[in-house]
C-alpha cells in the first residue's frame, strides 16, 4: 500500500465517524452555536467537508480557493453534503501519487512549506480539530451516545 492510499485511509476513517455523528442530530440543531460567534453546527460540519477537499486538491493543483459550500437548510442537506464532499475528496485522494505527496510545495505559510504531504497532514488535523469540536456540540445538544472517535 503506497504512502497516499495508507494517508487516505487514516483520513477515511475519521470521516466515516463524521458522518455517523451527523447521522444523529436532528434539524432543530442545525443552527446551534455554543456561543455568539461560533460556527453553527451545520456550518462548522460543512466546513469541515469542503475546506479539508481544498487541502487534497491543492496537493496537484497548489490553490487555495475557496470551497463551493452549498446552503443546507435541513441536516439531512448538510449530511449529503458531507458525503458529496467525501466521495470527492477520495477521488482526488486516489488520483495522487508516492511522488506527488513528496514533491516541494509553493505555500507561503511557514508551517506547510515542504513536502506537499504537509497538506495532507494539515488536512488531517483540520479534520481531527474541529470533529472534536462537533463531539462537544453534540453533547451540548443532549446527545447520550456518539461514536467512537475513530
Amino acid at each position: 500500500m503506497g504512502q497516499a492510499n495508507q494517508m487516505m485511509n487514516e483520513w477515511l476513517q475519521h470521516r466515516n465517524v463524521l458522518e455517523e455523528l451527523l447521522e444523529s442530530i436532528d434539524d432543530e440543531h442545525i443552527d446551534f452555536r455554543p456561543w455568539e460567534d461560533a460556527m453553527a453546527l451545520g456550518e462548522l460540519a460543512l466546513h469541515i467537508a469542503g475546506w479539508n477537499d481544498v487541502f487534497v486538491s491543492m496537493v496537484k493543483t497548489e490553490e487555495f480557493v475557496s470551497p463551493d459550500i452549498p446552503e443546507c437548510r435541513t441536516m439531512e442537506d448538510v449530511r449529503k453534503a458531507v458525503k458529496d464532499f467525501t466521495v470527492k475528496t477520495k477521488a482526488t485522494y486516489e488520483s495522487l501519487t508516492d511522488a506527488d505527496l513528496e514533491a516541494e510545495n509553493n505555500s507561503s505559510h511557514p508551517k506547510l512549506q515542504g513536502a506537499k504531504k504537509k497538506y495532507l497532514t494539515a488536512m488531517y488535523d483540520h479534520e481531527i480539530h474541529h470533529k472534536g469540536q462537533l463531539f462537544v456540540y453534540a453533547r451540548m445538544i443532549g446527545a447520550k451516545e456518539v461514536p467512537f472517535f475513530r
